[in-house]
């Protein structure tokens, strides 16, 4: 007797935190999955690089998402799963507040970041560690997707992907978009068409930290602790519009880290001249020893093209509380869904946003088939 064919699975596309917290649910009951991702890692837009050559994993340095809060159901929950432990961001000290009079500083002033929790390694390791639970051979990196197809008729979805070069397909009983909205409705064709309302509603979502610029500079020790700074800073001038203590969790490494003002003109100076501006800037703010970094570095995630597209530059208008009802729909006859933080109904863009978004969406595929 023949062996029945293998069941097709549910396609994820992105492998950011939405997208492998869809795959992690839907593999928790058995079901096949199989999550393409276009860039060379995991993660989408929680990204930790080594603070120096060498580091350990645990000092891993965030140049994208970064923090969470203990009101968030969704990702304390997931982190406890998980096993990973948040710390909270160091905030006790002087607040330090740059005007064109001067650099101030506010003894007795809140930081801004009062209550922020990190994790070890970043907010990476909430991916690295999702991908690593993934069955062998169900997460396939360097894959772009084009082109979705779902034939008249036939209860699948067809994927073309271009996988190192070439082309490939893919076909799986649903698919699960969990990229940028708007990143979705530019790089993605869809056939047949997708409804004129749902465009629109892809087009108009702004993407959560597309806008973004964020340094870091690191240091032997955070040795603005011992002069009773907190890290926190604000600035007028910039060109770090407000900063933070980004030291890791553990070791002697310090490191602080801002964001560049959205459509700041260094954003488009050389490296060298950008990373020279942002030093002076900490030690103007934190004093002679912030001159001496032992590394930099820097993401403009405006000019990533895995998360943004032409015009996200710019900070949006407003943020939206909750993404719009449309992509919380099912398309093509049940077997489309989005997920993502910008489809969130709990907090928008946010980490906790994403995982909830890849929850729901789980749920969803799980009901319909």
């Amino acid at each position: 007797m023949t062996a029945p064919a293998p069941a097709l699975p549910v396609i994820i596309i992105g492998a950011g935190l939405a997208g492998l917290t869809v795959a992690r649910a839907l593999h928790a009951t058995g079901r096949a999955v199989l999550v393409l991702e276009a860039r060379d890692r995991v993660g989408g837009r929680t990204l930790a690089v080594s603070a120096l050559p060498g580091s350990a994993e645990a000092e891993g340095l965030d140049l994208g998402a970064t923090w969470g809060w203990s009101h968030h159901p969704y990702l304390m929950e997931l982190c406890q799963e998980l096993g990973l432990q948040p710390f909270v961001q160091p905030s006790t000290g002087a607040t330090a507040y740059e005007t064109v009079a001067g650099t101030h500083h506010l003894p007795q002033h809140p930081s801004g970041s009062t209550g922020y929790l990190r994790l070890p390694g970043g907010a990476a390791a909430l991916c690295r560690t999702l991908a690593r639970q993934l069955p062998a051979g169900s997460l396939l990196i360097n894959a772009r997707v084009t082109q979705l197809h779902a034939p008249a008729g036939h209860p699948t979805i067809t994927v073309e992907v271009q996988h190192e070069g070439g082309p490939r397909t893919y076909r799986g009983s649903a698919v699960v978009v969990a990229l940028p909205p708007r990143l979705a409705a530019h790089s993605l064709q869809f056939a047949p068409g997708l409804p004129a309302a749902l465009q629109q509603a892809l087009r108009e979502v702004p993407t959560w930290m597309a806008y973004s610029m964020k340094a870091v500079a690191v240091y032997a020790t955070p040795f603005w602790r011992a002069a009773g700074w907190s890290g926190f800073g604000a600035s007028q001038l910039g060109p770090l519009g407000e900063i933070h203590d980004a030291s890791p969790a553990t070791g002697p490494l310090g490191a602080l880290f801002g964001f560049f003002a959205p459509m700041h003109p260094l954003r488009n100076a050389p490296l060298a001249q950008r990373q020279a501006a942002v030093v002076q800037q900490l030690g103007r703010l934190f004093g002679p020893a912030a001159l001496q970094p032992l590394a930099y570095h820097e993401l403009d995630w405006s000019q990533e093209p895995l998360t943004s597209i032409p015009g996200d530059e710019q900070f949006p208008d407003q943020i939206p509380l909750q993404g719009p009802a449309r992509l919380r729909q099912p398309y093509w006859d049940g077997r489309l869904y989005w997920a993502g933080a910008e489809t969130s109904v709990s907090e928008w863009g946010r980490l906790d946003g994403a995982i909830e978004s890849g929850q729901w969406a789980a749920a969803q595929v799980l009901k319909a088939q």
